[in-house]
């Protein structure tokens, strides 16, 4: 298990790529999703979440399942309607992280003893 502070700095980290995240967007936001810095990303969101508050989580459980391209997503779709479908999935993520960080920093959490 990681120390309440390694944790709280992963979850950190994490949080500060939102906006790195949102700006690679700009330029082409389908591409991003798909992009190894984003799905890394993702990965270690989900791992640092998971490895203090447990891989069945509520917040890991909402990390894992959010969204960020568009339900009915279809060939021709406006980067426009893919970029406000990313960026909603990441300002998502951050309240994730944001409400992770608060949880690990207020002690009150039971860590997942698998």
């Amino acid at each position: 298990m990681h120390a309440d502070g390694d944790a709280v700095e992963q979850l950190t980290t994490a949080l500060e790529a939102v906006p790195r995240l949102k700006e690679l967007a700009h330029r082409s936001p389908e591409r991003v999703v798909g992009s190894r810095e984003f799905q890394q990303w993702r990965e270690d969101g989900v791992e640092a979440i998971a490895a203090v508050l447990g891989r069945d989580s509520s917040q890991a459980r909402a990390f894992t399942s959010i969204k960020y391209s568009p339900s009915n997503f279809y060939f021709g779709a406006s980067d426009a309607t893919y970029r406000e479908s990313y960026f909603r999935g990441l300002d998502s993520a951050a309240e994730i992280l944001r409400s992770s960080i608060h949880e690990v920093s207020a002690g009150g959490f039971e860590r997942d003893q698998c």
